[in-house]
């Protein structure tokens, strides 16, 4: 069976353009005295049809393949702006995986990690043969289709590009120059965000999955609401596949769950960061202290984000380091098309968080400080800067508004409107973007911007120490974040560690010594279990093993003559003992040998004569006589189970 795990999207391109709502000399000469702003994308599923779009009857390939692929000219005057230093006019443009590699109809399964590594499942879904199924925790689900509309939103008219594979001849729509690129297509609808998210199914943490040979587990990774790493479990042999995870403490999300890691024998890696950076802790207080500066000064202070995530953590933190400095009454406003949705979903979803927060939700208590400052009036969200905020809005304030690369969303209307005042402050806390690129679409700003990105994934480090103990045979790593092997076999002595890079086919040899089977309704109605104590309970079997089309089968035998009896169970030495004396009648102990470590022991007796051996595993009996051999037997075989 094929999997595929993850399906990300890749925007780091939305800065290649301007900003959506263009901010010039002409606005900084005349700037905003309102927030106010219209949207340029309406929410309506089809606004990415043409006419032209013919769907031909009964064909379900080209239904799916409905829209219309294009190609665009960037900078409008059809020169590919190389080195010309404007921005490229037109659509945003994205990226998917490389899809031309991968055969549709061989995929049977995709499992999602986060929301984040989903972004791009509606191309699968929509537009590819793809007819497996997909399977994502309850939030990863919600939140990624949250996601997906505010794309939509925020770049309704974006083009797909792919990079990898070639069309000779054609010419890159970045840089001018020949290169290698496949056809473009327009970005999915609202309607196929809806169709695609149809398709998932919801799963629950330690809820196992049979599927077919294999038994499938889903396990907290510690990153956001909902994020999975997922153990395939496969006649015994287990595969563990990890993404995005974190064990920073203190944060929403339920903790990351080690217990993915146990008896793996194969541990695939997906999205570590190769070096530790500033504790978590360090960098939230130098952003509440920037925030308090920023609010002492009488300026304002803008978080362009998405609204999910750390950006939870984010506002409950700033409310209560204000509160505790003295600074209260602030108002904080979220501004996203998402920013309802998503603000009142979070705080339900109290099984996916940890301790602390799914012990507030039985008090009964907010388990979000958000929605506590929501209820207060402390907090207000909005679906964009227009005249309902207006009736809410005061200054100073904090301002939370997407999107993070600054080239679409509410976030520019406060660029405008702050942009000429330099008590005012932008912090960027997403790591995707880098704060220079997207600040450079506005020259000559006095706004302060501020760079504290905030990236909790595991390095290679702390993974490296957690599998430690662990020992598992076979690890992989992406080769963007080894620089130095010497670095990781200390702590993986006994695993062979594997290096792999986009494209890379990876070989892996699992030598399985089980098979999982299926007993038939008759054979299992005839098994009688027996108490061995402890909460354990055993029972024999007798059956016949069918194997055909590699399906294997257990049916009741045929044949029932030469059916073998098994003893278990533990010796008592001291009943044991007892039951040599009183049963064999002048019975004589002439040594007695306990070996602790080993947990073995020697008998020997002088009436009659034998020695009687014993361990964990077997008992032996050395003597001439056959009659004290058999009798010493039963004695023995009395202290044990016989099946």
């Amino acid at each position: 069976m094929n999997f595929l795990i993850d399906c990300g999207l890749d925007t780091s391109y939305f800065l290649e353009f301007p900003p959506r709502d263009i901010i010039g000399s002409k606005a900084q000469q005349q700037p905003s005295v309102s927030v106010e702003v219209s949207s340029n994308i309406s929410d309506h599923s089809d606004h990415t049809s043409s006419s032209n779009d013919a769907i031909p009857e009964n064909k379900e390939h080209d239904k799916k393949r409905r829209k219309l692929d294009h190609l665009i000219d960037t900078t409008g005057d059809g020169s590919g702006g190389a080195g010309s230093g404007v921005r490229r006019r037109g659509q945003f443009l994205v990226e998917t995986p490389e899809f031309s590699s991968i055969d549709w109809n061989s995929i049977d399964f995709i499992f999602i990690t986060n929301y984040n590594h989903m972004l791009a499942l509606p191309y699968v879904t929509e537009y590819t043969n793809f007819k497996g199924k997909i399977y994502a925790t309850e939030p990863t689900v919600l939140f990624g289709r949250q996601m997906m509309k505010e794309l939509v939103h925020f770049f309704g008219d974006s083009v797909l590009q792919s990079r990898t594979h070639s069309q000779p001849g054609s010419t890159n729509i970045f840089t001018g120059v020949t290169a290698d690129w496949n056809v473009a297509r327009s970005l999915y609808s609202i309607a196929d965000i809806q169709s695609c998210i149809d398709k998932v199914r919801p799963v629950r943490f330690g809820e196992h999955l049979n599927l077919y040979e294999l038994e499938v587990t889903a396990y907290s990774s510690g990153y956001c609401l909902g994020g999975a790493n997922w153990m395939i479990n496969c006649g015994g042999e287990k595969i563990t596949i990890v993404s995005s995870s974190s064990t920073v403490q203190n944060i929403h999300p339920l903790p990351f769950d080690e217990s993915v890691f146990n008896n793996a024998d194969v541990i695939i890696f997906s999205d570590l960061r190769d070096k530790d950076g500033a504790r978590f802790e360090n960098i939230f207080m130098e952003i509440g202290n920037c925030v308090a500066n920023t609010l002492k000064n009488k300026g304002n202070v803008l978080f362009p984000c998405t609204m999910n995530g750390i950006i939870f953590d984010i506002i409950g933190f700033l409310s209560q380091h204000l509160r505790a400095i003295g600074l209260r009454g602030i108002p904080f406003y979220a501004v996203s098309p998402i920013a309802e949705e998503s603000l009142k979903y979070s705080n339900i979803c109290g099984e996916w968080m940890c301790t602390e927060r799914q012990q507030k939700m039985y008090l009964p208590d907010n388990p979000m400080t958000h929605q506590d400052m929501i209820e207060q009036s402390l907090l207000y969200y909005a679906s964009r800067a227009d005249s309902s905020l207006q009736e809410k809005y005061q200054e100073p304030c904090v301002v939370f508004a997407g999107h993070p690369s600054l080239r679409s969303g509410a976030a520019i209307n406060f660029i405008r409107k702050w942009g000429n005042n330099p008590n005012n402050s932008i912090i960027f806390t997403e790591s995707e973007y880098d704060c220079e690129e997207a600040m450079s679409a506005f020259e000559g700003l006095q706004i302060k911007p501020i760079y504290l990105p905030i990236d909790i994934r595991l390095t290679v480090n702390e993974v490296t120490n957690m599998l430690r103990e662990k020992k598992p045979q076979h690890v992989l790593f992406p080769q963007k974040i080894i620089r130095d092997l010497g670095n990781v076999r200390p702590n993986l002595p006994n695993s062979l560690i594997t290096l792999y890079e986009c494209l890379d086919i990876v070989n892996i040899s699992i030598n399985s010594q089980f098979v999982r089977t299926v007993m038939t309704e008759n054979l299992a109605s005839n098994i009688e279990l027996v108490n061995l104590g402890k909460e354990s309970l055993i029972a024999s079997l007798n059956g016949t093993l069918n194997i055909h089309n590699t399906k294997t089968s257990l049916t009741s035998a045929e044949n029932h003559l030469n059916q073998q009896k098994y003893v278990c169970g533990e010796f008592n030495v001291s009943k044991l003992i007892n039951g040599l004396t009183e049963q064999i009648y002048g019975c004589r102990i002439d040594e007695f040998e306990e070996d602790k470590r080993n947990s073995s022991y020697k008998i020997s007796l002088i009436s009659p004569k034998a020695t009687i051996y014993l361990n964990n595993e077997n008992f032996k009996i050395v003597t001439t006589d056959n009659q004290t051999r058999i009798k010493l037997t039963k004695i023995l075989i009395e202290q044990l189970i016989v099946l």
